[in-house]
């Protein structure tokens, strides 16, 4: 049971090194180590590293010494990793087409936004591939070209296939409500990773593409010559959260205080802005009162009613309200105007 992740693991690291040429020489065997000499350990740790850091944490706790054994834990952690790489896959598509929407004024059908209207606002699994697949057909029909291209090759129906499968109940602390003998939970787990497996293998180009937390941008002007940008981000793909903090310089600049997903450092206008679905607060200072039960965290989008946004995080396991957030009007805007474009429904933004 102790290579219960190998599959996993050799699988979906192979279909990263197709993208990132790169990471081929930790498939090199070491001659002096038994069977095929490829540690699995270094591979596992190589994968958290590169895929995003919401998709990462999760495969990291996956990998853990703890969900080793096919028993309702790993079931349950399979379950959380499948929801959360579905929730951010289907989160890049969507801010991609509420950008299509504004710039190009294309025209969304009836039958989507109508759907999304009533999907958008209490997310579950089951609206993560809804919409997946409905945007990914979208794209197909409005000859929209993904911001990552590789997404074509996937966006087909055994990809959208492979997202349909039995998922049991939850209650209001994430936790699966259904009794199953040991028997079916190790099935499900093997039948449940394999399912993992594919998602990730379609999904490995992600890797070549770089998640940020867009700190600060400084202007710098000097006596006739052009302004430079210099762009202060956090790298959000890390085995754990002391992600790496650098300062990058260019002639243009990106948004700020904003969580990016870039196809290159170097051409920062080149990204999708995942705000509000996707908000770092760790960038928040705590400097009233009214903002000392704000957790530092990368927060996903979960819930909007009442005119609340509702948001749960990858590390913080607790509920917690994020209202004192000093942008938190601003994501509550940003979120009705998304309502508003994609549903097109003024009304839907109201909550």
């Amino acid at each position: 049971m102790a290579q219960v992740n190998e599959d996993l693991v050799k699988k979906v690291f192979d279909a990263m090194v197709r993208h990132k040429p790169a990471l081929a020489k930790y498939l090199i065997a070491d001659e002096d180590e038994p069977g095929d000499g490829v540690d699995t350990r270094i591979l596992a740790d190589l994968i958290t590293r590169h895929f995003p850091w919401p998709v990462g944490v999760e495969l990291r706790r996956l990998f853990s010494g703890s969900m080793r054994q096919l028993d309702r834990g790993r079931l349950d952690q399979l379950f959380k990793t499948i929801e959360r790489t579905t929730q951010f896959l289907s989160f890049v598509m969507l801010a991609q087409l509420w950008e299509e929407k504004i710039k190009n004024n294309i025209i969304i059908p009836e039958e989507y936004s109508g759907q999304f209207r009533n999907r958008i606002c209490i997310l579950s699994l089951g609206n993560f591939t809804w919409l997946i697949r409905a945007t990914g057909n979208l794209f197909e029909k409005l000859s929209i070209e993904p911001f990552m291209p590789e997404m074509k090759e996937i966006l087909n129906n055994k990809f959208y296939q492979a997202l349909d499968f039995w998922v049991p109940e939850r209650n209001e602390i994430g936790h699966y409500q259904i009794n199953l003998t040991d028997e079916e939970i190790q099935k499900r787990c093997v039948e449940y990773e394999d399912k993992l497996t594919l998602i990730l293998q379609g999904i490995s180009f992600i890797v070549k593409y770089k998640l940020v937390t867009i700190r600060e941008i400084k202007v710098l002007k000097s006596k006739h010559k052009g302004a430079k940008f210099n762009h202060v981000m956090d790298m959000l793909n890390s085995s754990d959260s002391d992600f790496k903090t650098s300062e990058i310089q260019h002639d243009i600049f990106a948004d700020s205080h904003s969580v990016l997903l870039m196809k290159d450092f170097k051409v920062p206008n080149e990204f999708l802005n995942l705000s509000p679905l996707v908000i770092d607060t760790r960038t928040e200072i705590i400097d009233t009162k009214e903002k000392f039960n704000i957790k530092k965290d990368i927060f996903m989008y979960t819930k909007f009613a009442n005119d609340k946004l509702m948001y749960v995080g990858t590390e913080i396991t607790e509920k917690c309200d994020l209202g004192s957030l000093s942008t938190y009007a601003v994501l509550v805007e940003q979120f009705k105007e998304m309502l508003s474009v994609l549903s097109g429904s003024p009304e839907a933004a109201r909550g």
